[in-house]
């Protein structure tokens, strides 16, 4: 089907109670949620564009730019999804006539539409073909719908708030199915759209990377690190680990997601029943179970994966993640699997910057551009409130990051900023970490690297459930 020769229908008209009202206003970004997916649907040179407003119509018209999109209202919102479908499909018909072989349903709560979506299913469907297709994202999801002029009366089937869902069930011969890349989730609730705002940000550091980078990573990323993780089970005077040994209970497991070398992992065991050291890393994970054998721990079971694991994972009385989750682009789905595998408590230990932040100040001489950061401490708080849970948090020192040598610490830079080794950008690299270089306890730091704080957040699992 060609672009000019399908319109839009986007629909807005809900009352956002989940969100608690005016949720196409809400911000990802710098933009609204709808102009997110107007600007989607702009991008594609379609037709013609019909946006159905409803609930806050004045406020949403006043906050929106428009490009010549077509507005109407639906009169009666609350009536349901199926409402607006009728209203938006009446509108086109009415301004567009003949002239469209097909039309997009799209949601105006979906802000990671892609042009590329809509490109996708256009080709699917050939004039006259009396279909529906639907895209098919890797992480679920079969928004937006484009729906062939010769199914349009398949609009009149569908009742109440459903949507088309149930309509392209009860007629699945008419519907074609397309894989696409990305996702593209709903923003139901406060937690949705915080959840998503971690996601952009783990996607732009990511994109970033990919942008820049001179080297690819290791199949084994910290598996050449594992040196730099190594702890002493017994080790006092650290106020992270002691916050944690405050939590523990003689008879708990506990679940550490993002184990590494046992950091916490082996002085835990010391106090729990159990404890299970999960990590993707196999190189950490060897570290750890060296770790235990020499310190004599024997209550520490490690799995080999990355989390989410998906159905059944483990399950235990406290889920802990230590310096995880800055770069986990769907944290909402991780917090939810880590939610789902504690009985009693979770805990995070998250600084207040991201873990490499030290390597920010480097990328503007040696790339050009400021480091697009990950979300840290404060964005964890935010998004746990956005999603209901009533978190307690104690704030706890941590040293300045040492190195025992020059080379280590230009390793960690190097590998910071993805830079060839001996290269023209490692040797500038170099020579401006040099002229930082200052000594400091048997080895050596950065002259601007300070102590930074981290949080130990703990909530109950079903706070908001």
């Amino acid at each position: 089907m060609e672009r000019g020769r399908a319109g839009a229908i986007v629909l807005a008209a809900g009352a956002s109670s989940r969100f608690g009202g005016r949720k196409p206003l809400a911000r990802l970004g710098g933009r609204t949620l709808l102009q997110h997916v107007l600007d989607a649907v702009a991008a594609s040179s379609l037709g013609e564009t019909v946006v159905v407003l409803g609930h806050a119509a004045d406020e949403v018209e006043a906050g929106t730019q428009w490009r010549g999109e077509r507005r109407v209202r639906n009169p009666d919102p609350d009536a349901g999804l199926s409402s607006s479908l009728r209203v938006g499909q009446a509108a086109l018909e009415a301004v567009a006539g003949d002239r469209l072989d097909g039309a997009f349903f799209v949601l105006g709560d979906q802000p990671l539409l892609r042009p590329e979506t809509l490109t996708a299913l256009l080709a699917a469907l050939q004039p006259g073909d009396p279909a529906v297709a639907v895209p098919v994202y890797e992480s679920g999801g079969s928004n937006p719908v484009l729906v062939a002029r010769a199914a349009w009366p398949l609009v009149l089937e569908a009742v109440g708030d459903r949507g088309l869902g149930p309509v392209l069930r009860a007629h699945p011969e008419l519907v074609r199915e397309v894989p696409v890349r990305g996702r593209n989730p709903d923003v139901d609730t406060p937690g949705d759209l915080a959840a998503l705002e971690w996601s952009e940000r783990v996607r732009a550091n990511r994109d970033q990377v990919d942008r820049v980078r001179e080297v690819e990573d290791p199949f084994d990323f910290y598996g050449p690190q594992v040196h730099r993780f190594r702890s002493d089970p017994r080790r006092t005077g650290d106020a992270t680990l002691d916050a944690l040994r405050s939590l523990a209970r003689p008879d708990d497991t506990w679940l550490d997601i993002g184990a590494g070398a046992g950091r916490f992992s082996l002085p835990l065991a010391l106090l729990v029943r159990e404890v299970v050291a999960l990590d993707p890393s196999p190189g950490m994970l060897a570290a750890l179970r060296e770790s235990a054998a020499a310190a004599g721990i024997d209550n520490v079971r490690t799995v080999e994966a990355r989390w989410p694991m998906g159905a059944p994972g483990p399950v235990a009385d406290v889920a802990l993640i230590a310096n995880v989750g800055h770069d986990v682009e769907d944290f909402g789905l991780f917090l939810d699997a880590m939610e789902a595998s504690a009985r009693r408590l979770c805990v995070a230990v998250m600084s207040e910057r991201q873990p490499a932040a030290a390597a920010e100040p480097y990328w503007p001489p040696v790339h050009g551009e400021p480091r697009a950061t990950l979300p840290a401490l404060p964005d964890l708080l935010a998004l746990l409130e956005a999603r209901g849970s009533r978190a307690e948090i104690t704030m706890v020192d941590q040293p300045a990051r040492t190195y025992p040598d020059e080379a280590e610490l230009l390793a960690f830079l190097r590998g910071q900023l993805w830079v060839t080794p001996g290269g023209p950008k490692d040797r500038l690299l170099r020579d401006l970490a040099r002229a930082d270089l200052v000594a400091r306890d048997g080895g050596v730091a950065l002259r601007g690297e300070v102590g930074r704080r981290a949080g130990v957040v703990r909530w109950h699992p079903h706070d908001a459930r």
